[in-house]
């Protein structure tokens, strides 16, 4: 497998950061917008129950699974993954190799 990144996955991989900055900032103004309503609410309505916590908490969680994924869980992992387990099979090989040889000479 070719390990060097073409166009196509460079494109691929800034569009991918391009979203999740755009979600990153949708988050921030929401968040603002939730947490105005429930300041609202806390001085008109006397609501003291901080209901805003559990949307910020849940899109948070989403977003960090959208960090991770752009960032940390990508198609790299995969080919190393795949590179670790041809260089152990080779390496099983050549160990089972030694070891027939030393057999065969014994």
């Amino acid at each position: 497998m070719n390990t060097e990144p073409n166009d196509k996955e460079l494109m691929k991989a800034a569009k991918a950061r391009v979203a999740f900055k755009t979600h990153f900032m949708i988050f921030i103004m929401g968040n603002i917008l939730i947490w105005l309503i429930w300041l609202m609410m806390y001085y008109v309505f006397e609501v003291t129950f901080p209901w805003a916590l559990f949307p910020t908490i849940g899109w948070g969680v989403g977003l960090a699974f959208h960090f991770f994924i752009v960032f940390k869980w990508n198609e790299k992992w995969v080919e190393k993954e795949y590179q670790r387990l041809k260089t152990e099979k080779e390496g099983e090989a050549d160990t089972n190799n030694i070891i027939s040889n030393q057999n065969i000479e014994s």
